[in-house]
């Protein structure tokens, strides 16, 4: 049977079905065109499928007025899509549509993975998008966005000419299990109402404190690496904690330091802030993974089940380790480091109180950090330096632009009191002051100086001398030691020491 039939074919024939075989495949059709509107309409448009430059991919949903963006075999994605298909079969049952058949079926295990797949697929195509995904702050031309990581997914927008809340910032942000939102930040705050809830001796202390929570909220490597040192019950930790509730809240605050570099990599592809507690030891592997995160680099690694596919995790994180002894012994650390001493707190309070005081504060004091921030970006490019810039010069640079006063001062002196905490325990440094101590000067080969000093700790033979002086040689200077090589004559270098 025709319907609408024409012999000048200007009408669209229609054959309706007239077994039962014809109908079962016609009713199949509809149902496989109403799965496939359903993948198409659950994601807008191929522009809402891309990938990272890890390779992982990642698709925006709309979701309640308001954009999310989800990696596609993330259980998030997987349950979003799921609601929506429930949804879907909840309208066309109570519309008594057939095509509710073909949504049931849809939301089988084997159908869902299939239409994962798919996107996955639409995500890695030549053609798809490609976008860099963030973790709590990110940059943007010459803003800064600051993820408040709430159910809107609203952002924080920081410029030279103030700040705002929006939504649907021009960047892509991840969630990761364990992130809390930060507060809606109030203006009119001042920074000292964060004073009384730290534990230091200073207010030096505090300005430097402040300094590396300003550069924690860039998204800017290289970042300054803080390390609280003090008896127990000195709140070491909870200062770490307090700094990451500005920062990148998450429910686990503090933790161990990971094993290995794999992990702590890891780790921050997860989280913006990185804090660990009860640091008891630092290997010198373990110190170069650090400095690594704390200036930008990276770690390779092979991706699970595959023989040549590697994983690529990227630095780039603010960094704090607490403990009870200085552990801090290579120089290139020391160099990044910002070190406070802390005694122990002569009144406890409850901590429930506390973390309800600090509550309260919290949104004030957010506000008066995205200040110093605005002023920061309004200021950078014109800030000069009293003093010679040290190797952290950009973290200088960013907390004077943002306008804290006395903070050239007040980081040199601490990085000075560093370098003394290093000298005193170093045995090398040791012994090399106490060989210029009563003479001015020394010169000689390094085989010649390791006979003179004795077999230092951890140095046995001349080659290994030489390695350590050389990073000793500027943290020396400071306390007006001097090692200057000479040129090499045969196979033998000289040495002169001289005390000025």
């Amino acid at each position: 049977m025709t319907a609408g039939s024409s012999d000048d074919g200007g009408d669209k024939v229609v054959t309706f079905p007239t077994t039962a075989e014809e109908r079962r495949a016609m009713r199949k059709l509809q149902q496989d065109r109403e799965r496939q509107r359903l993948v198409n309409v659950f994601v807008d448009g191929d522009k809402a499928l891309f990938r990272d430059s890890n390779g992982d991919v990642f698709a925006d949903l709309i979701v309640d007025g308001h954009r999310e963006t989800w990696p596609i075999r993330s259980m998030e994605f997987r349950g979003a899509y799921i609601a929506y298909l429930q949804r879907q079969l909840d309208r066309l049952v109570s519309e008594g549509s057939i095509l509710a058949i073909g949504v049931k079926h849809a939301m089988t295990k084997n159908a869902i993975n299939n239409v994962l797949n798919e996107y996955e697929i639409k995500a890695n195509s030549s053609l798809a998008t490609r976008r860099d995904v963030f973790t709590r702050i990110a940059p943007h031309d010459d803003d800064i966005f600051i993820d408040l990581c709430n159910p809107n997914w609203e952002a924080i927008r920081i410029t030279a000419g103030g700040w705002s809340i929006v939504e649907s910032p021009p960047v892509r942000f991840r969630r990761t299990r364990g992130m809390l939102p930060l507060p809606y930040p109030e203006r009119g705050g001042k920074i000292e109402a964060l004073r009384p809830f730290f534990n230091l001796k200073t207010e030096a202390d505090f300005t430097v404190i402040v300094g590396y929570v300003l550069a924690a909220l860039r998204p800017f490597a290289p970042y300054p690496i803080l390390n609280p040192i003090g008896p127990p019950g000195a709140a070491k930790t909870r200062l770490l904690r307090l700094i990451r509730r500005l920062t990148d809240p998450n429910g686990a605050e503090t933790t161990p330091l990971p094993p290995s570099g794999e992990e702590l990599f890891l780790s921050a592809r997860n989280s913006h802030f990185l804090a660990y507690e009860n640091v008891s030891h630092l290997s010198k592997k373990m110190s170069d993974h650090l400095c690594r995160m704390a200036t930008g680099g990276s770690y390779r690694g092979r991706r699970r089940y595959t023989n040549t596919d590697e994983n690529l995790h990227r630095g780039g994180r603010p960094i704090s380790f607490e403990g009870i002894h200085n552990v801090v012994t290579e120089p290139d650390m020391l160099d990044r480091l910002v070190a406070i001493e802390v005694e122990r707190v002569e009144r406890y309070q409850d901590d429930k109180v506390l973390d309800r005081n600090f509550d309260r504060a919290r949104p004030r004091i957010l506000g008066a950090l995205l200040d110093l921030l605005v002023a920061g970006l309004r200021e950078e490019t014109t800030v000069r330096l009293t003093l010679p810039a040290p190797r952290m010069v950009g973290f200088v640079t960013w907390a004077v632009a943002c306008g804290l006063p006395g903070f050239e001062q007040a980081y040199a002196s601490n990085r000075q009191d560093a370098i003394n905490t290093l000298l005193e325990y170093d045995a090398a440094a040791k012994a090399v002051r106490q060989l210029v101590e009563d003479r001015k000067r020394w010169h000689g080969t390094a085989a010649k100086l390791l006979a003179d000093l004795g077999e230092v700790a951890g140095v046995k033979n001349p080659r290994m001398l030489s390695d350590r002086l050389r990073l000793l040689t500027p943290m020396l200077a400071t306390v007006g030691i001097h090692v200057i090589p000479g040129k090499r004559k045969n196979a033998e270098r000289p040495l002169t020491i001289e005390r000025r």
